[in-house]
This record gives C-alpha cells, sequence and structure tokens, in this order.
C-alpha cells in the first residue's frame, strides 16, 4: 500500500500539471466552442439564414470546435495525435465515400437554402415534376401537387436541374387562343374578345394586354390574346377567360369551328364487260 502511495505521488508530481492544464483546455476550450456557436448561430439568424441550414452550420462548426479543443488537450498530456488525427483522416475518407450521395444532397441543400431560387409555398416545375413547395430540408424539397400528391425530389436534382418558378414575379400573363371561322367578320370577333378581356377587373392596364391573329390554320383563324395578372390570380381569370369568350361569340354569332377537311372522290369506270 505504502509503494502504491508512493508510485502515486510520483505520477502525479510528473504529470500532475500536465493533467490539470489538460483539464482546464478542455473545461475552456468546451466554453469557448459553446460561445463561438452561439456567435455564429445568431449571426446567422440576423442575416436571415434558413432556420434548417442555421441549425446544420452550427452543429457542424460545434463539432470541428470541440474536435479541436479534445486533441489540444490529449496533446497536453503527451498523447502523440499525429497518429490520431492521421486515424480520423483515414476514418473521414471512408465515411464520405459511403455516403458521397448524401454529401452531395447536404451541399446542394445547403446551395438552394442559400440562394432561396423558391420559397416554401412557391409554385415551381423542377425534375420532371411541378407543384406547391410545402418543405425545404438539407437532403429533399417536397414538393404537393396540384392533385394532392406528395412528391420528394432529392436536392442534388433539384440544384442541378432546370427549374421555372412560377411564383417568384408578382404578376404573370396569360396566353389564350380562339379560333374563329373563315367566314367569320375578323374585326368584329377581335373587338368582342377585347371587350371581354378588358371588362375584367382582374386585368392589369400596365402592361397593357395584347390582341393579335397568331396563324391562319387549316380550317380556323386563330386569334391570340394576352392579358397580365397578379400571379395568385393566374388560374382562376385563365378557366374565367375561356368560359366568357366562348360565351361571347355565342351571342354574336361567331362560330369556332369544327377541324373539317375537303375529300374528293374519284370513281373508274368499270370495266367493258
Amino acid at each position: 500500500m505504502t509503494q502504491l502511495w508512493t508510485n502515486v505521488k510520483q505520477w502525479i508530481a510528473l504529470y500532475g500539471l500536465q493533467v490539470i492544464g489538460a483539464v482546464a483546455i478542455l473545461v475552456l476550450g468546451i466554453i469557448i466552442a459553446r460561445m463561438v456557436t452561439g456567435i455564429v448561430r445568431r449571426g446567422l439568424k440576423r442575416a436571415k439564414v434558413d432556420a434548417t441550414l442555421v441549425s446544420f452550420l452550427s452543429h457542424v462548426i460545434h463539432f470541428v470546435l470541440v474536435v479541436v479543443v479534445v486533441l489540444a488537450a490529449l496533446n497536453q498530456v503527451g498523447f502523440q495525435t499525429t497518429s490520431l488525427i492521421a486515424l480520423l483522416g483515414a476514418l473521414g475518407l471512408a465515411v464520405g465515400l459511403a455516403v458521397r450521395g448524401h454529401i452531395a444532397s447536404l451541399t446542394s441543400g445547403a446551395l438552394i437554402l442559400f440562394s432561396r431560387p423558391f420559397r416554401a409555398g412557391d409554385y415551381i416545375e423542377v425534375a420532371g415534376a411541378a407543384g406547391t413547395v410545402e418543405a425545404i430540408t438539407l437532403l429533399s424539397t417536397q414538393l404537393k401537387t396540384i392533385d394532392g400528391k406528395a412528391v420528394y425530389l432529392p436536392n442534388t436534382k433539384v440544384f442541378s436541374d432546370k427549374l421555372t418558378n412560377f411564383s417568384a414575379k408578382p404578376i404573370r400573363r396569360i396566353d389564350l387562343v380562339f379560333d374563329i371561322g373563315y367566314q367569320d367578320d375578323l374585326a368584329k370577333a377581335k373587338q368582342v374578345l377585347q371587350a371581354v378581356i378588358t371588362a375584367d377587373a382582374r386585368v392589369l392596364a400596365d402592361p397593357a394586354p395584347k390582341f393579335m391573329v397568331l396563324d391562319l390554320a387549316e380550317s380556323s383563324v386563330k386569334l391570340g390574346a394576352r392579358p397580365w395578372v397578379r400571379r395568385q390570380d393566374y388560374w382562376n381569370t385563365l378557366w374565367d377567360m375561356n368560359e366568357r369568350v366562348k360565351q361571347a361569340f355565342d351571342q354574336t354569332g361567331i362560330t369556332i369551328p369544327y377541324p373539317q377537311r375537303d375529300i374528293h372522290l374519284k370513281t373508274r369506270a368499270a370495266a367493258a364487260g
């Protein structure tokens, strides 16, 4: 027992200060890591960075700082950290190769949250899917389609694919096409079309709507109208315009022809008996 106590006192005399220093480094380092993480988190929130990205970056920064503190504490007590750093590097490389797909999604998610090409509530079309954005995480983007389906897209696809945001601008143009017969009065049809469009209070005066003859097709003359509306009025205005123009054409005797084609039959005289 006396020998054991003697060995303990010798160990304390040799390594006591190093252990105390390592503990001090560990405690102070963890406190400083928390303070730095808190400062970064508050700075990101003031910069109005997405909450998901704030949480992710804060955890990454805190983890890295704690690892540095632990390595510094181990080095204080004489532990050779060079081999440990090499081991951690090799382990990190192996893990990175195993989850490189998830890392790519995380990176893409972070870039989406930073660049903000769309936000929750926007109607977008990307990677062959279209719908209203319900949630944006670091791994995927969730859309709700117009028929109530939930679509989950990996952020690698969302970030690398062509993306159309229908909610990015405050106003949208409606492209309307109506067919009339060749026998109808073109000027009258344009006048009726213009009256129906401009009478709608949802149609903006600036930019002014445009009216034109789009094409002389096989069976009809195609009239076009290009009114501008607020984006939230787009669909209802489109549907209402189709109905009202059809009713106005019916009331004024303007026809909407069916596709038609003239067929000429040639008969061959029967061969003489």
